[in-house]
C-alpha cells in the first residue's frame, strides 16, 4: 500500500486540512495525514526544580557524613572481624553460603564484654563525628536500622580478605595519598576554591616545558651527568663490602720507559713522601705542555688553553670507574637517548670507558677555553672527567648544550672527594681559571659496545641529581609561589619500557631506570618531592589520565589490544531531585580503595573518612552536567565532580590469572588480585605508553571466557605546599 492510499486517521477532521482565507499561504503549516499519518512528536517541556549547583550541595553533604559514619563502622567491624570466633572450616563456608547477614553471624561469635566495648567505642565515635546521627535512637546501637544497614555494607569491604596468596605490600607513599585526600577533602568542602585563569595557565605553560623536556631528544634532562665518591681508609675487603667509598689514589709515572717510575698517593698527606706536595709538584713538572685539536691539526696556545698532560701509555693508576659503577649510571642516563626503542628494551648496549689522559690545570693561570671535544672513533658518544683529590680553587667546569649550561663546582670538595662528570662529544664545554692549588683529572672516552650478556643495573645509583641539566629548571620552578601554591602530585609516564609487572619488579625499579626516567627521578628524589613509581590500570582501555590544556587523552595508541572494564552507572535520583525535587539525594558512588590488612589502620577516623571521601567516584555526574548544559541550568564550569581520577596499584603487582570475575562487580575483583586505590587530583604531564598486562579474570559472558587488563607505569611526585617546599629548598 502506497502512503497516500492510507486513509486519515479518525480523529483527524477534514476541516483541519481547509486552509483558512485569511492567513498568508506562504504561512500555511496545517498537517497532511495523507503525507504523514503520525503527528509530530514534541517531547514535554520538564520544569526543573532544583539546579545543578544544588544537586552538588545534596551530595556534598550526603557523602561527607556518609564517609564519616563508615569510617567509624570500619573500625568497629574490624574488631569485631578480629575478636570473634574462628569457625571451623566447614561451618565457616555454610555460613558464607547459606546464612543470612555475616556481620549478624560475626557479632554472634564476638564476646559479650569484648562486644559493649566495641559499641561503646562506635557510640562515641559517631557522636564526636556526625554529632546528631543517633537523636531519638534507642540505646541498642545494633537495632538502629540505618546504622546496622552501614554494618552489612562496610562488612562486606572489610572482611573481604585477599586469599589468592597476593602480596598485601602497599608502596603508596603516605604524602602522596594524604596530599590528594586533603586536597580532596577542601574540594568539598569549598576551602580550596576554583584557581584563577592566570594560575591554572600558568600551571599548564609548566607542564608544557616539563613534557618538552622529557620527550624532546636534545632534552637538557640528559645530556650530561655527574657525582662523587668519598676516599675512604679501610682495607680493600672493607672497601669492597661498602661500595661507596674509594681507597687512596695512586698515580704511578715516569717520563722514559728505562726509568723507575714516581708513585703519588692522594688525598695529600705531609706524614708519607709519596703523599708529600713535593711529590705532587714533581708530577706537575713532569707533565708536558697540553695541546688541542683545530681542525686537524693539534695546536699548543697558552692564551686558549694553560695545562700540562701525561698520555695514558706513561702512567698508571689504581683508580677504575667501572669499579664503583659509574659506568652503569652514566649508561642509565647518556645511553637512551642514542639508542633506538629496541635496544632501550631488550638492554642491548653498554657503555665503556677508555683511559686517556692525566691533565693538571695549575694556578695562577689554569685553564681551558670553550670547545668541543673531538671524537676518536665512530662509536665514542662522550668523555668522562674524574677530577682526583687535590686541593685546588677556581676551576669550575661549564658543559652547554642546545643553549643549556650545568656547571660542575668542584672545589669545595676536592681535597678528599672524588668527583666525575660525563658529557656528550657535542657538548661545548670549559675549564675557568685556576686560582689556587692544582686541579689534577682524568680524562676517558666513553664509547658504545654490545656486551656478551645483558646489563645488569647498578644496586645504587651514585649520580648527584645536582649535577643534571633538569635540576636548577625544576628548583626554579618550586620557588615559584603560584605554581601547585596548595600543594599536589605530577604524573609522568615513564618514557621507556620496564617489565613492571615481573615477579622483579618491586626490587628492579627504581634502580633500573634509565634516560630521562631516571633524571626525573633522581632530580625529584632530591628535592624532597618523594616519588615513587607505581602502575596505572586502564578501565575499558582509558587512564582516565585526560588533561585537555595539554592535549593529553589519557589512552595509549590504538594497538589492536581488545580492553575490558567496569562501565559507570547512572544514577536516576538525580533527575528525580532536578526535575521532582525530591530529597534526600542518595548518592550512587563506586569505592575503589584496598581493604585494610588490620584495625589498626582505621583508628586514625579523620584520616579514614577523608581517604573515603578521596576514593569514591560519585557515578552519573558527566550525565547530570550533561543535562545542566542542555537545559541552561545553573553549574559550576570547575566543579571537582567532574575529575576523573586514576586507579593506582598499590605496589608493582606481578601478573596474575585469577578465576575471580565472571558476573562479579570488576571493581571488586580488582581489589582480590591486584589491589588499587581511585586517586583524584593528579596532574598529568604524558600520555601513559608500554602497556603490560596486569592481569587475567573471568569474563561477562553466557560462556566462561576470560579477559585481561593491562597498566602503564608511572612516576608519581609529590609537590609540597609552598610554604613547606620553600623552607626545604633554603
Amino acid at each position: 500500500m502506497n502512503p497516500q492510499d492510507i486513509p486519515p486517521p479518525d480523529h483527524i477532521l477534514p476541516s483541519m486540512n481547509t486552509p483558512d482565507p485569511n492567513q498568508d499561504p506562504n504561512q500555511n503549516q496545517t498537517y497532511d495525514p495523507y503525507s504523514n499519518p503520525y503527528p509530530p512528536y514534541e517531547p514535554p517541556k520538564i520544569e526543573y526544580k532544583h539546579s545543578l549547583l544544588e544537586l552538588e550541595e545534596e551530595i556534598t553533604h550526603a557523602m561527607l557524613q556518609e564517609c564519616k559514619v563508615d569510617a567509624c563502622v570500619d573500625l568497629f567491624v574490624s574488631r569485631v572481624n578480629e575478636a570473634k570466633k574462628k569457625p571451623k572450616e566447614k561451618t565457616r563456608r555454610s555460613r558464607y553460603i547459606w546464612g543470612g547477614p555475616l556481620v549478624d553471624v560475626a557479632i554472634g561469635e564476638t564476646p559479650e564484654d569484648t562486644l559493649k566495648v566495641f559499641l561503646d567505642e562506635l557510640r562515641g565515635n559517631l557522636e564526636r563525628l556526625v554529632p546528631g546521627y543517633l537523636d531519638e535512637e534507642g540505646n541498642n546501637l545494633l537495632t538502629v536500622y540505618k546504622l546496622k544497614e552501614r554494618m552489612e555494607k562496610r562488612w562486606d569491604v572489610i572482611a573481604r580478605r585477599n586469599t589468592r596468596g597476593l602480596s598485601q605490600e602497599n608502596d603508596l607513599p603516605d604524602a602522596l595519598v594524604e596530599t590528594l585526600m586533603e586536597r580532596r577533602y577542601k574540594q568539598y568542602t569549598g576551602i580550596l576554591g576554583d584557581p584563577s585563569d592566570e594560575a591554572k595557565e600558568a600551571l599548564t605553560e609548566s607542564c608544557r616545558q616539563l613534557r618538552g623536556l622529557i620527550e624532546d631528544e636534545r632534552a637538557t634532562a640528559s645530556f650530561s651527568c655527574g657525582g662523587s665518591i668519598p676516599i675512604t681508609t679501610l682495607d680493600k675487603d672493607a672497601k669492597h663490602k661498602e661500595r661507596v667509598a674509594s681507597l687512596l689514589v695512586n698515580i704511578f709515572w715516569s717520563k722514559s720507559n728505562d726509568s723507575i717510575a714516581t708513585k703519588l698517593t692522594l688525598p695529600i698527606n705531609t706524614s708519607a713522601a709519596e703523599s708529600s706536595p713535593e711529590t705532587l709538584q714533581k708530577l706537575v713538572v713532569d707533565c708536558d705542555i697540553a695541546s688541542f685539536g683545530r681542525g686537524e691539526k693539534d695546536v699548543i696556545d697558552p692564551e686558549y688553553r694553560r695545562a700540562g698532560k701525561i698520555n695514558a701509555d706513561q702512567f698508571a693508576t689504581n683508580f677504575h670507574p667501572a669499579d664503583y659503577g659509574i659506568l652503569e649510571n652514566i649508561g642509565q642516563v647518556l645511553l637512551p637517548n642514542i639508542s633506538n626503542e629496541t635496544d632501550n628494551e631488550l638492554g642491548f648496549r653498554k657503555i665503556t670507558a677508555e683511559l686517556y689522559k692525566l691533565n693538571v690545570y695549575s694556578s695562577p693561570s689554569g685553564h681551558f677555553k670553550k670547545h668541543v671535544d673531538t671524537p676518536r672513533a665512530e662509536n665514542q658518544i662522550g668523555s668522562l672527567v674524574v677530577c682526583l683529590p687535590s686541593a685546588f680553587t677556581g676551576g669550575k667546569l661549564s658543559v652547554e648544550h642546545h643553549g643549556q649550561k650545568i656547571e660542575f663546582d668542584w672545589a669545595e670538595k676536592s681535597n678528599n672527594t672524588i668527583q666525575w662528570a660525563a658529557f656528550y662529544s657535542d657538548c661545548e664545554h670549559e675549564i675557568e681559571t685556576i686560582t689556587g692549588g692544582d686541579r689534577v683529572t682524568l680524562t676517558y672516552n666513553l664509547y658504545v659496545t654490545e656486551p656478551v650478556g645483558g646489563v645488569i643495573p647498578s644496586p645504587t645509583s651514585i649520580v648527584e641529581p645536582r649535577s643534571l641539566p633538569v635540576y636548577g629548571w625544576m628548583r626554579d620552578l618550586l620557588m615559584q609561589e603560584d605554581f601547585m601554591k596548595d600543594g599536589g602530585v605530577l604524573g609522568l609516564f615513564c618514557s621507556h619500557a620496564y617489565p613492571h609487572t615481573s615477579k622483579h619488579a618491586s626490587s628492579q625499579l627504581p634502580r633500573s631506570l634509565k634516560g630521562s626516567d631516571l633524571v626525573l627521578y633522581s632530580v625529584f628524589a632530591s628535592l624532597g618531592m618523594n616519588p615513587t613509581i607505581l602502575p596505572i590500570l586502564e578501565n575499558n582501555g582509558d587512564y582516565n589520565t585526560a588533561n585537555p590544556p595539554l592535549n593529553i587523552e589519557g589512552k595509549t595508541p590504538d594497538s589492536g589490544t581488545f580492553h575490558t572494564g567496569q562501565y559507570e552507572y547512572y544514577d536516576y535520583g538525580f533527575d528525580n531531585f532536578l526535575t521532582k525535587g525530591q530529597k534526600p539525594v542518595k548518592p550512587n558512588y563506586t569505592e575503589v580503595l584496598p581493604v585494610p590488612a588490620s584495625a589498626a589502620e582505621c583508628e586514625d577516623l579523620e584520616k579514614r573518612w577523608k581517604v573515603l571521601l578521596a576514593a569514591r567516584r560519585v557515578n552519573g555526574m558527566g550525565r547530570a552536567f550533561d543535562i545542566a548544559e542542555k537545559n541552561n541550568l545553573d553549574r559550576n564550569e570547575e566543579s571537582h565532580f567532574q575529575e576523573q581520577g586514576v586507579q593506582v596499584g598499590i605496589a608493582r603487582h606481578p601478573y596474575i590469572v585469577s578465576d575471580h570475575g565472571g558476573e562479579e562487580d570488576l571493581d571488586i575483583t580488582v581489589q582480590k588480585v591486584w589491589p588499587v586505590q581511585y586517586l583524584p587530583g593528579i596532574t598529568w604531564v604524558t600520555e601513559p605508553k608500554h602497556e603490560e598486562m596486569a592481569f587475567s579474570h573471568m569474563a561477562y559472558g553466557n560462556e566462561a571466557s576470560m579477559a585481561t587488563r593491562y597498566s602503564c607505569a608511572s612516576i608519581l611526585a609529590v609537590i609540597p605546599p609552598f610554604e613547606k617546599r620553600a623552607e626545604l629548598l633554603r
